[in-house]
């Protein structure tokens, strides 16, 4: 399904932002700039799962998408793993997708 490969894709790229987010940022900063592209893009794939897929796989990507924006722009305290933040919402939402793709 074409959303459903839209909102792996930008994940991907909001993941990568995620991780790469330096201490500090304005917004002018290079990272700052891109990511904002990134995560416009991701917002309008997660609004395409919701038309495409039951809801309980739209509240799933919904719930991913708030830990990746939180990560992104908050960050996380000293010592937290992104991606042990992020893999909970992230496992859900999976098998959310797999479960109604069948």
């Amino acid at each position: 399904m074409p959303g459903y490969r839209a909102y792996r894709l930008r994940i991907g790229e909001a993941e990568r932002s995620a991780f790469s987010r330096p201490p500090e940022f304005d917004d002018t900063h290079a990272w700052y700039l891109k990511t904002q592209d990134v995560m416009n893009r991701l917002w309008v794939a997660e609004r395409l799962i919701r038309i495409q897929f039951p809801l309980p796989v739209h509240d799933a990507a919904r719930a991913y998408f708030l830990d990746l924006n939180r990560t992104v722009w908050e960050g996380l305290p000293d010592g937290e793993s992104v991606r042990d933040y992020l893999e909970d919402n992230r496992l859900t939402f999976l098998d959310a997708a797999r479960a109604a793709m069948g």
